[in-house]
Parts: C-alpha cells; sequence; structure tokens
C-alpha cells in the first residue's frame, strides 16, 4: 500500500482499491446515494455476490472504463460521503413503521447466536442495485450510524438506515421457510414491480 493510500484510509475517504461492498458498508449513512452513483456510472453489481470481493479498479476497469473514468467516479464518491444526505423533504420520519415479524426475530437472534453477536444490531437498509432496480439489504453490526432510526423489538435491537426510510415504510419482514423457499421475505408496499428473487424492488 502506498503512502498516498494509506493517508486517504485514515481520512475515511474512498480509494479505488476498496472493495466495492466495503465501500458501501463504511458509510451506511450514505449507502443508498453511493449506490446510486455506482448504478448511473454503469456499475452494477451492488447488491451482487460480485461486490463482497470486486474491488472498485477491478470492477470500474473489468466493464471497460478507463484510469481516467475511474479516477472521476472516486472523485464523485468522495464528494458524495461529503455532501448533505438526500432525503425526501416530504417524507415524515414520525409517521415511519415497519413490522418485523416473531419469525423473523427469531431467525435473526438465531443467526446472531451462531455467529457470537448476541449483543448486535440487525440494520435494515435498501440500496441501488439488484434486478429491478432497488435491493433489500440486512446485515449484523455491531453500531449504528447515529443517522439511523433505533428501536428495539422484542429483546433485537434494529437499526434502518435514514436514507431507506420512505423505501421501507409500512414494509414487513417476514422469514419463511417453505419446500420451496427459505429466507427473509419483504412484503412492501411501496414497490411496484418485483423481482422474483424476492430481494429486489422497483
Amino acid at each position: 500500500m502506498t503512502q498516498e493510500t494509506l493517508q486517504s484510509n485514515l481520512k475515511n475517504e474512498i480509494t479505488k482499491e476498496m472493495i466495492i461492498q466495503d465501500i458501501l458498508a463504511e458509510h451506511p449513512e450514505k449507502a443508498m446515494f453511493l449506490s446510486e452513483i455506482l448504478m448511473d456510472f454503469g456499475i452494477h453489481c451492488v447488491g451482487c455476490g460480485a461486490s463482497g470481493f470486486e474491488t472498485l479498479e477491478e470492477g470500474v476497469l473489468g466493464h471497460g472504463f478507463s484510469e481516467e473514468e475511474l479516477d472521476l467516479l472516486v472523485h464523485d464518491l468522495n464528494k458524495a460521503i461529503n455532501s448533505e444526505t438526500k432525503t425526501n423533504p416530504n417524507f415524515n420520519v414520525n409517521e415511519f413503521s415497519i413490522e418485523i415479524t416473531p419469525k423473523a426475530i427469531s431467525k435473526v437472534k438465531e443467526i446472531m447466536k451462531q455467529e457470537g453477536k448476541e449483543n448486535n444490531i440487525l440494520r435494515v437498509s435498501v440500496l441501488a442495485g439488484g434486478c429491478s432496480g432497488y435491493t433489500y439489504d440486512l446485515e449484523i453490526v455491531d453500531k449504528s450510524s447515529s443517522a439511523d432510526l433505533s428501536f428495539k423489538e422484542d429483546g433485537l435491537m434494529i437499526s434502518i438506515d435514514k436514507e431507506s426510510l420512505e423505501y421501507l415504510n409500512e414494509a414487513k419482514i417476514d422469514f419463511v421457510e417453505t419446500l420451496k423457499e427459505s429466507g427473509f421475505k419483504f412484503n412492501n408496499p411501496n414497490a411496484t414491480k418485483e423481482c422474483g428473487c424476492g430481494k429486489s424492488f422497483s
């Protein structure tokens, strides 16, 4: 790692050597904004498995973009993390509601116990990406962003990404286990179209 890269990381800036998934994870309060920038640029692996191991540089150059375009993207991403968070001025946070079923809560607690993270937090967010335009993201974190909406449900700490509130308002998160499918399922009244995978919507 060069001295320049090291200094950038110390400043918590985004670099081309960063894993795409880590860019979003390290800036949870801007994850939606950052994923939209990546999608608009042409990096559509946000929210898919590739983002877990591919660096920004590999993703950009692998899609046929130039080094100059990569540098511009890095500049735009860093500009975004230092800008005001984009929110809908007409959305009233006080009217936000979400339902997480007992089955879903029980499954999250089970996963946390298996991973030795019983005291951690379930963070729920929406990212630009996936098959239909947006994808749901559930992750277990040790701390949430100060901008998140946090609450406790049946002993489980839950944190909702501030930028995702209007996309998740009045949504229901359940856990289903049948012969045909198994996993967390979202019933979202804000979705006009949903992918068959159940994890992507528009």
